[in-house]
């Protein structure tokens, strides 16, 4: 970070939070979502500086830090934000270039890459995914207003660089065929992480998850999309295929907690999560998953994969 940066950042820590004065600055490869940076003050205490696009709004942030702080506060490993002075704004100030700033006390531990999970790891995540969402006391069960759906065929609808790469990407009929099936079906109820990836898990060095980041897209569905989200990200592999030993031991996990009369209908999440990533995509929240044109042309192969998996473990 060069010195006009670090003096314009740390005019606005000092500004808006009280974490002493700041002596060093650090950028960080942390999350997926926004730019981290790490800060030292005089009283040996770290801190971690987030800076969000214009794209997030500050309700949605407000939202997952709300989430992650109640969390963090039952001891769940998750990130602790830090209200700024005067707190009329939440936990967000406003940072460069209309950005959105926000601070948490400095999380432990490293992401590590997918394929460097084994199924000890994922059974481990399944667990605390599985227990952040029985943990969250403030649950909001009304649904996005407006729909999911109607948010995604209006941006569809309206021309814009990210419409014109999503339907570059992605076939437009069997495109249009998915949006048209989603047509008078009931919004999921519940909340999600929403950027559950291999970003956005630190652990330490003995592989033991130290916390759970990247709160921006914190938002009303399903908690099984978070699910949906882990099998995607960790058990398929490049070729498409998936690492079923793996994919168990995460499902088995995650799905310890629950009722089995309660399993849910995979088929609506998996086709509720595709929605969610369309919607993230023509936002520029998220990028497409990959091998996500291949399963919008067939979703129930993806909720059949996920439902044989579960039944192994059943």
């Amino acid at each position: 970070m060069d010195d006009r940066e670090a003096y314009l950042l740390n005019g606005i820590v000092q500004r808006d939070f009280r974490v002493g004065r700041v002596i060093r600055f650090r950028k960080l490869s942390r999350g997926s979502q926004c730019e981290s940076i790490e800060i030292l003050t005089s009283e040996r205490q770290s801190f971690m500086v987030l800076i969000y696009p214009p794209i997030y709004t500050r309700n949605q942030l407000n939202n997952g830090a709300k989430k992650s702080n109640i969390l963090f506060k039952g001891t769940f490993p998750c990130l602790h934000f830090i209200e700024p002075i005067g707190a009329n704004t939440g936990w967000v100030v406003d940072g460069p270039q209309g950005s959105h700033l926000m601070v948490v006390k400095f999380p432990a531990g490293q992401s590590l890459a997918c394929e460097k999970w084994n199924g000890q790891d994922l059974s481990q995540l399944g667990v605390r995914l599985a227990w952040m969402h029985r943990m969250s006391v403030e649950i909001d069960r009304r649904p996005m207003d407006p729909p999911l759906l109607v948010r995604v065929t209006r941006l569809l609808e309206e021309p814009s660089p990210r419409r014109d790469s999503l339907l570059s990407l992605l076939d437009a009929n069997a495109l249009q065929r998915f949006i048209d099936c989603q047509k008078g079906k009931a919004p999921l109820q519940g909340w999600i992480h929403g950027g559950i990836n291999q970003s956005s898990v630190l652990l330490d060095d003995d592989r033991q998850i130290t916390a759970f980041i990247d709160w921006g897209l914190t938002s009303h569905g399903s908690r099984f999309e978070d699910a949906v989200d882990v099998f995607v990200e960790w058990c398929v592999d490049e070729a498409g295929q998936i690492r079923a030993m793996e994919a168990r031991s995460f499902l088995d996990a995650f799905l310890s907690l629950e009722p089995a009369s309660e399993y849910p209908d995979w088929q609506r999440i998996v086709d509720y999560w595709c929605m969610r990533q369309i919607f993230n995509a023509l936002m520029g929240y998220r990028r497409l998953p990959r091998g996500f044109g291949s399963i919008i042309r067939n979703p129930p192969f993806l909720s059949a994969a996920i439902a044989l998996c579960q039944s192994k473990n059943s």
